[in-house]
């Protein structure tokens, strides 16, 4: 069937392959539910450019667990030619992603690179595809990626990866049904009645598809009793065909043909007559996934484990040859074969882990662990340890603290006092991660008293650096120094790389905040990470990238602290660290925040938001967010700040509860409604005094002073804070612009004479501090100064295009890919009136296409990406 409706979307494509002609790649997703017309748009724009570049296309199967970067290692040998079974970049993710890149950038043409069905990518897959969308820009190359958008729940992984991707720097086609015109055309043209047609398809283009080209004489009721109608007409050998091909995910190769159907050639000649199969790239496949889904489900459950069953029994061999252990688990599940299960699903979870797809590893471990019959405890015991620690690496902190505690259960019973403090110690840690501190410190003091007596050890060593992080998140300096030095010096006994790594970041981080201390502390943060770097321990590197940025933060050393963050959220992408990639990612937020990028830093928040976070990373997101929007005026800042002090609180940790106290106080200056409690207040102020951290405690203690009014004795302010507080304004203004804080230098303007208040009033507009700026003009109306600078009218606050309401909404109708025509249609104007504005809307934008213009106001926050 030809494309109805699609000429849009199709001269969008042809605009960003001329863009990529030009050097300057992009990505592409193709969205929309099954039969919406993906592949074949996909397919129908790629024979128009065929002679123009070069095409590599990957495909993602419906496995239990997919097999890890097969779509990439099908790209590698299509661009290189190179088995990638035979290749080192199987054995290391960072060189097999660039090493792909490489090989794209190297073609004397174009390309484009397409994956289909990344719905059902794997982790590792889905890891390369923000590795190559992140680079696309700097190729000759168009990325284009279908997926099923109705297949994608809260918790899919592919939400992360669309979440984590700049806005502009991609674009989202998300394809409709056809309309109620299009359909009826179509059925006319058939002699058919189209309204029949159109209530039952949707205006699916696959339904409509096969309802006009119907297998029987009578159009069904649905497209289920036309397929099965179908299905019941054959004889049944052809039957059998179907079902066979039915109960596997993927296309069945041709040479395994004959072992799975012999003697079925005439009614495998009937089944590809009829086109409900097909053959493509040597196997043999459902015309469609629709088809394949009704047929499975003809299959009773006693027929369905005897056909896995006897495609393991026939295909076994030839799976375990190529070491396609996926496979052989998908089928040995379904089978109901345990023993199968139990010897392959750990095989393939430690395979899918050194590639870097920690979530299907741990399914598979999952899966070993449901078919485990209990007989060997040592065996159970491993598997439980190694599924907690693919949880903990995937962010499934619920299931790894339920399956710890299993072990814990288990070492207790046995009484090993290493084996169970061992234990204890990474509870303790899963807790934190959970956000809960009590429970943390809990079982970190637990593990302790049960090691005190024994000997020096690694595991000792550990529980000890474990508590010294412990006290260095809750700025207890003196302590955290205590027990991490104990670690040091056991570690650096035993030769123990990894523990003396764990410990000197512990110890390096405390002392960062304190005076005097900063050289050292600095020398060993960066011993710990060229540490972690050389002996590849990946998550120690992600924490020294973290607490070098983020103390870096803290202490307004912005430029390091922007170095270490990229660096760091890069290192942890590359490796599938999502939960330390997504916490920096928060803390770049800050960042932003404080420099006064606020659009990015509200940009980044909002992502992170979206996406499945820890409680500490969620915390910092919501307080980012909620002060931009407080100090914008924007009425949903409170709910977000009612969260985050929900979430601090819980961690009992005052680098969580201060920022988030911090930003109540300044709500309350701003608004004049006071939301704090005394006791919360008489808490924090209490937490703060026995700390060692003054630099981050400062904003606290000076916003207290500002929005309560309230002293707090000695407490040594940050010099800003300080100047501040003297009435030093200059002075004050001055040193918080040579830290690079344009929204605190402002504020320290307002304090001053008349001129000084006027440039801060530019500076909160410049900002875009709408509420700040008004509530500061309004009092110095109330002083009697006249000529005040102007801000933004309400109607352009969130327009920085200057657009009128029709261009915007025409430059939203741009974004989904429609043309002239649509959009006159949509908005019951000419074609011609529709192309007076689009001109206008470049000229405002200053850029020279449609699509262009569409990026732009994506970059501006005039459109939300959906």
């Amino acid at each position: 069937m030809r494309l109805i409706e699609r000429d849009g979307f199709l001269l969008s494509l042809e605009e960003r392959f001329t863009q990529a002609l030009r050097g300057e790649g992009h990505t592409v997703f193709v969205c929309g539910e099954a039969g919406i017309g993906k592949t074949s748009l996909v397919k129908t724009f790629s024979r128009s450019v065929d002679k123009r570049c070069a095409i590599f296309l990957g495909s993602c199967e419906a496995l239990f667990t997919p097999s890890p970067l097969a779509p990439v290692y099908d790209i590698l040998f299509q661009v290189s030619k190179e088995d990638p079974a035979k290749s080192n970049a199987i054995r290391d993710r960072s060189v097999l992603f660039n090493t792909v890149m490489y090989a794209l950038r190297n073609l004397n043409q174009a390309s484009i690179v397409i994956i289909d069905d990344i719905h059902w990518a794997d982790e590792a897959t889905l890891d390369f595809i923000k590795f190559l969308a992140r680079r696309i820009s700097q190729l000759r190359c168009l990325f284009l990626l279908t997926y099923r958008d109705n297949e994608i729940h809260l918790r899919h992984p592919l939400r992360n990866v669309l979440g984590q991707l700049t806005p502009g720097s991609f674009t989202k086609m998300e394809l409709p049904p056809l309309s109620k015109e299009a359909v009826y055309e179509l059925a006319a043209a058939k002699g058919l009645q189209g309204e029949n047609i159109y209530s039952i398809s949707g205006g699916n283009p696959f339904y409509v598809n096969e309802m006009l080209q119907s297998y029987t004489a009578v159009i069904p009721d649905n497209i289920r009793d036309s397929i099965l109608s179908a299905f019941n007409a054959c004889n049944e050998k052809t039957k059998q065909v179907w079902q066979m091909v039915s109960v596997l995910p993927s296309a069945l190769e041709l040479k395994y043909l004959e072992k799975m159907l012999p003697h079925y050639s005439d009614e495998l000649a009937i089944c590809l007559e009829k086109q409900i199969l097909v053959i493509e790239k040597n196997a043999i496949a459902f015309k469609h996934e629709l088809f394949r889904r009704v047929i499975e489900t003809t299959v009773s459950p006693l027929q369905k484990i005897n056909l896995h069953k006897r495609i393991l029994e026939i295909l076994l061999p030839a799976f375990e040859e190529k070491q396609e252990l996926e496979r052989i688990v998908h089928h040995a599940k379904n089978a109901n074969e345990r023993e199968w299960v139990l010897k392959y699903a750990p095989i393939a979870a430690r395979k899918a882990a050194a590639l870097g797809a920690h979530q299907e590893a741990s399914k598979l471990f999952l899966t070993a662990i449901e078919y485990d019959t209990g007989d060997n405890q040592q065996q159970l015991l491993e598997l439980y340890e190694a599924y907690v620690y693919e949880c903990y690496l995937t962010s499934q902190i619920p299931e790894a603290i339920h399956y710890q505690e299993k072990v814990l259960a288990a070492w207790l019973a046995t009484g090993n006092a290493e084996k169970i403090g061992k234990t204890l110690r990474f509870l303790s840690r899963l807790w934190w991660f959970a956000g809960n501190r009590k429970n943390a410190v809990n079982y970190a003091e637990q593990a302790i008293q049960v090691l005190k007596d024994e000997p020096a050890s690694d595991v000792k060593a550990m529980a000890f650096s474990n508590m010294s992080q412990l006290k260095m998140l809750a700025d207890e300096v003196n302590e955290a120094v205590y027990w991490g030095n104990q670690a040091i010096e056991m570690a650096k006994a035993s030769g123990n790389q990894e523990i003396l790594s764990h410990a000197l970041n512990n110890v390096g981080s405390s002392l960062m905040i304190m005076p005097g201390q900063q050289d050292q502390a600095r020398e060993m943060l960066e011993q710990s990470l060229s540490i972690a770097v050389t002996y590849e321990f990946s998550e120690h590197a992600a924490r020294s990238y973290t607490n070098l940025g983020s103390v870096s933060v803290k202490l307004k050393w912005y430029d390091l602290a922007e170095k270490m963050l990229n660096e760091g959220i890069r290192y942890c992408e590359e490796r599938d660290l999502y939960a330390w990639s997504a916490y920096m990612l928060s803390w770049k937020a800050r960042l932003l925040l404080e420099k006064g990028k606020w659009e990015e830093a509200a940009a980044v928040a909002e992502t992170l938001l979206g996406t499945i976070i820890s409680p500490p990373t969620r915390n910092t997101a919501l307080v980012v967010l909620a002060q931009i929007k407080l100090r914008k005026g924007e009425e949903d800042a409170l709910p977000l700040l009612e969260e985050a002090k929900s979430i601090a609180f819980a961690t009992a940790e005052i680098q969580r509860i201060a920022p988030v106290l911090t930003a109540f106080l300044e709500y309350e200056w701003i608004t004049g409604k006071q939301k704090l409690l005394p006791a919360e207040i008489d808490q924090v102020v209490s937490l703060v005094l026995k700390t060692d951290n003054h630099l981050e405690n400062s904003a606290f203690m000076f916003w207290l002073w500002k929005a309560r009014h309230k002293e707090t004795g000695d407490f040594q302010l940050q010099e800003g804070y300080r100047l501040l507080k003297q009435n030093r304004t200059r002075e004050a203004a001055a040193c918080w612009k040579k830290l690079g804080c344009p929204y605190e230098s402002a504020l320290a303007l307002a304090t001053g004479d008349e001129e000084n208040k006027k440039e801060a009033l530019n500076s909160l507009l410049q900002l875009g501090a709408v509420a700040v700026y008004e509530k500061l003009k309004q009092q110095l109306r109330n002083e009697g100064l006249k000529k005040l600078p102007r801000g933004k009218r309400q109607t352009t606050k969130s327009n920085p295009g200057q657009l009128t309401d029709r261009e915007m909404a025409i430059v939203k109708l741009l974004h989904k890919g429609m043309q002239n025509k649509e959009i006159a249609e949509q908005l019951f104007i000419s074609p011609k009136t529709v192309d007076h504005h689009i001109s206008s809307i470049l000229f405002k934008l200053d850029v020279n296409s449609r699509s262009k213009a569409a990026q732009e106001a994506v970059r501006l926050g005039i459109i939300k990406e959906s």
